[in-house]
């Protein structure tokens, strides 16, 4: 072989190391390029698949004496009616999706709280089952309680709604539509339990049947639970044994044509023993006049077992000492609510509501109020004034 032959095959040999070194480092660049477009694509998929969306509250509200009702007293409150929420939704696919919402009550210093947080997944044939931190749902505006700006009231009617005391629950619940000509039916089934202060509910268990037709929503509920409250809770400890059973029925229906309004529910909690079983419903009417919609509500609460009450030990005699007391006076109740209100839409997602509320007919009961109870108010009746600022976002 020519002797330049030989000479240049090592400048051939280093020539095309050096080809494929430039060769492979611009595949790694490349891929590197491709690499951050694919990140950059999957950030802008994971973002598109969260959906945030909030509501707040607020309000300010007095009443003519220090009752209690609603949580009210004779000096303005801006906290009793004023909260923030946020909540987030998560796809991870097509049909399963993570939801979290936060609430900060002004009652509570706005310290936040998770009220939802569930798994949702919807199989092929449309039953939808969530686990998680779930709303109870005994109530038609359930799933709206926080949500001011969903419910024509300024607060719900507080002799149905304020007696359940959680609203929240940890367990599982499913849901089918059935789909008819001109109706829809929703079936939800509910499992699990909750914890509220010193009181445990155990093995919840419920349905509540929903039918849509036109304007008219017709809603049906029963569920079950286990009671058990520590023995810090006096004078409740005396009166439910461990795991009490408690019931609860419910029925509402609501009439809505984009101008009048009629909602309306019934309700009755029954526990076990000597605990109240409480009969409650209210009936709001109201008319849209474009922007404005005036309501008046009437509600009304009664317990059914006064004749089941038995004497409980409080610390009422010379130096506190224990003694026998007659348990009627702190479980049996009665009462009425007139509320009448207007609702102004200022934007498509804020409006304000302004609502008078008089309590009375308390009968020769408490009314469960525990101002009352404790003698620290002797007032037969109340008026409440609130002012509220209801938006989403």
């Amino acid at each position: 072989m020519d002797l330049k032959v030989w000479q240049a095959l090592p400048l051939c040999v280093l020539s095309g190391a050096v080809m494929a070194d430039e060769a492979l480092d611009q595949r790694v660049s490349q891929l590197e390029q491709e690499v951050q477009v694919l990140r950059a694509q999957n950030q802008e998929n994971a973002w598109a698949r969260i959906d945030f969306n909030g509501f707040y509250s607020v309000g300010i509200n007095q009443s003519n004496n220090n009752l209690g009702y609603a949580g009210s007293s004779d000096d303005y409150d801006f906290n009793n009616l004023t909260l923030v929420g946020l909540q987030g939704d998560f796809a991870l696919a097509d049909n399963t999706s993570i939801t979290v919402q936060l609430v900060a009550r002004g009652k509570d210093d706005f310290s936040p709280e998770v009220e939802w947080a569930y798994l949702k997944h919807t199989f092929d044939n449309y039953i939808t089952v969530r686990a998680g931190k779930l709303r109870l749902p005994l109530y038609m505006y359930s799933d709206y309680l926080e949500v001011g700006y969903a419910q024509p009231w300024a607060r719900p009617p507080e002799e149905v709604y304020g007696f359940v005391p959680f609203n929240s629950f940890v367990g599982v619940d499913s849901s089918y539509d059935f789909e008819f000509d001109d109706s829809t039916l929703s079936v939800q089934g509910f499992w699990g339990q909750s914890e509220e202060g010193s009181a445990n509910y155990d093995d919840i268990l419920g349905m509540n049947l929903t039918w849509m037709i036109d304007n008219f929503t017709l809603r049906m509920v029963y569920g079950i639970s286990k009671v058990t409250v520590s023995q810090t809770n006096q004078p409740d400890y005396q009166v439910l044994s461990d795991k009490n059973k408690s019931d609860f029925f419910g029925g509402g229906f609501s009439y809505d044509n984009g101008s009048l309004l009629v909602v309306s529910e019934v309700t009755r909690a029954t526990v076990e023993g000597a605990y109240p079983d409480v009969d409650s419903g209210y009936l709001t009417l109201g008319y849209r006049f474009g922007k404005v919609m005036p309501y008046g509500t009437v509600a009304g609460m009664k317990t059914q077992d006064d004749d089941e009450r038995i004497d409980v030990m409080l610390p009422l005699g010379p130096s506190g000492s224990l003694v026998p007391v007659d348990s009627s006076f702190i479980y049996n109740g009665k009462r009425t609510s007139y509320s009448l209100g207007l609702r102004y839409e200022l934007l498509s997602n804020l409006s304000v509501k302004f609502d008078a509320t008089f309590v009375n007919g308390f009968g020769d009961t408490k009314g469960l109020l525990a101002n009352k109870v404790s003698g620290t108010a002797t007032e037969d009746s109340t008026a409440i004034y609130s002012i509220v600022f209801d938006s989403v976002f």
